[in-house]
């Protein structure tokens, strides 16, 4: 009779091997990998590594970006890539604005200012929204 560990190794082993054949991510320790992709999470933003070449890919700003780059390198979508790239982009511009906005918000004490920084703040987070909902496009094939 087998003892446990070594069950849970073989179930471990068959699992590894179903979702080496199929696009769906999954995190082991730190990392969240999706078939031959690993995603890390970086100081810069999140690094993507091929397991297959050994090497770097790409760092994006976004956990969001970078499962939905990983989608589409995985599943050969090339043109794609780009379109994920400018938005995670976008996403980082759009986010520091709103960072920007908020930290004006709170340490300002000219109403004006304040006013103006809100007006910014709203119009930064939505963007922020819109580009997330286009990026989850890609990952979730709506």
């Amino acid at each position: 009779m087998k003892s446990n560990d070594e069950l849970v190794k073989e179930v471990d082993e068959v699992i590894s091997q179903g979702l080496a054949q199929y696009p769906l991510p999954y995190q082991k320790g730190n990392s969240i990998r999706l078939k031959n992709i690993i995603i890390r999470n970086h100081k810069n933003g999140y690094r993507l590594f091929d397991c297959h070449c050994n090497k770097h890919v790409i760092t994006l700003f976004s956990k969001t970006a970078a499962l939905a780059y990983a989608k589409l390198f995985v599943t050969n979508k090339k043109r794609d890539l780009t379109e994920v790239r400018r938005l995670d982009e976008k996403l980082n511009k759009h986010y520091m604005d709103a960072l920007y906005a908020k930290r004006t918000i709170n340490n300002s004490k000219d109403p004006i200012r304040v006013e103006n920084a809100e007006i910014m703040y709203d119009i930064a987070t939505e963007r922020v929204y819109s580009i997330i909902d286009a990026i989850e496009n890609y990952i979730f094939d709506k």
